[in-house]
């Protein structure tokens, strides 16, 4: 299994809505991309927070559910519409589980 996290911050001044509705937006790629296997999304709770206070964590059976995952156009939708006016910075990394 991999496990792809993602931690954000967003823009300065983003008001609740929008990550409100990235939120939404990133757990309802489950269904329509079958590749993943668990989606979580959530506040950072560790001492990075101030740096990266949003963490998305997302389950795949290998590297290459991941890659079709990361051009799906699902994907690409949401991180098109919710995530790429309001972010400030991403730090994506990988791991077997």
């Amino acid at each position: 299994m991999i496990l792809h996290q993602v931690l954000l911050r967003f823009k300065p001044g983003t008001a609740a809505e929008p990550i409100a509705a990235l939120a939404a937006a990133l757990l309802e790629m489950k269904g329509p991309i079958p590749e993943i296997r668990d989606i979580r999304w959530g506040a950072n709770l560790g001492p990075s927070n101030a740096e990266y206070p949003y963490v998305l964590s997302v389950a795949f059976d290998d590297l290459e559910a991941l890659e079709r995952y990361l051009v799906h156009p699902v994907h690409r939708r949401v991180v098109a519409e919710h995530l790429e006016a309001i972010r400030e910075a991403k730090l994506a990394v990988d791991i077997e589980a």
